[in-house]
């Protein structure tokens, strides 16, 4: 009777033993599940990104990988449709992105960096005609802009009456080389890229009147761990007074913020 009793003393011991030891193990295991990583996104849009294999990733890309990290981060960087990634970093608490600061954008997201500036252009064909060397002359022109994109924003504000959304700016540079739109309205930084593109090799290209100066953010949802956030902004500082950030900045021929 004394050996059963034994038994079941020691069965015990040992069930009490498993289950301390499976505690500390999901005790240390705990914050490395709580703390997973931050999702990082960049739209594919050139200059701002360019895909893997290229001599340089983008202007966005590289501020974005050097940030991660400076805080401790792999440095993975997404590149993504810049529609998806407006709808990651809206709906993933766990996401940071950099994305234009937009009034109709303003509710949507938090606003923890501003990493730099560009203007948004008027771009058509040297040979066309068409005037866009002010706002009121191009106003009634086809205007193809980047679906989602700083572009269509504002190009709507500025109360022009026919844009032709599309989701590239390879859809766009074609549509304007086949005549299909008068002009496209693209953020500074892309004429020199549009001006390279395959579509734009029989065509000389003129640049027109400036819709407006935007602003690009790192930003992330509503509800963007705050602390977290911290961490970033410190990172960007370290960048800032280091020399990186407009390092960065000049490769790709761009003015740091001062």
């Amino acid at each position: 009777m004394d050996s059963i009793i034994n038994r079941k003393d020691d069965a015990l011991r040992a069930w009490k033993c498993r289950l301390r030891a499976s505690a500390l193990i999901a005790g240390l295991l705990f914050p490395i599940f709580s703390q997973a990583e931050t999702t990082l996104y960049v739209g594919n849009v050139a200059p701002f990104s360019y895909p893997a294999g290229q001599a340089q990733r983008g202007v966005l890309y590289d501020l974005l990988h050097e940030l991660a990290l400076r805080v401790g981060h792999s440095g993975t960087v997404n590149v993504v449709p810049l529609k998806r990634e407006l709808e990651m970093l809206r709906t993933d608490n766990n996401s940071l992105g950099a994305i234009s600061r937009l009034a109709d954008r303003e509710q949507l997201y938090s606003w923890h960096i501003k990493l730099m500036q560009d203007r948004i252009v008027l771009v058509s064909r040297a040979d066309s005609g068409v005037d866009i060397s002010t706002l009121d002359a191009a106003r009634k022109l086809r205007i193809g802009v980047l679906f989602g994109g700083p572009s269509e924003s504002a190009v709507r504000r500025n109360g022009f009456e026919h844009t032709d959304p599309t989701t590239s700016t390879e859809s766009n540079v074609r549509k304007l080389a086949a005549g299909r739109v008068d002009a496209i309205a693209v953020l500074g930084g892309m004429v020199t890229v549009v001006g390279n593109m395959p579509d734009s090799a029989h065509m000389s290209l003129k640049e027109g009147a400036v819709l407006e100066t935007v602003d690009l953010y790192l930003a992330g949802s509503k509800n963007f761990n705050p602390e977290e956030a911290k961490k970033w902004e410190m990172a960007f500082k370290s960048m800032q007074k280091d020399g990186t950030y407009a390092r960065i900045l000049g490769q790709y021929h761009y003015l740091p913020l001062k």
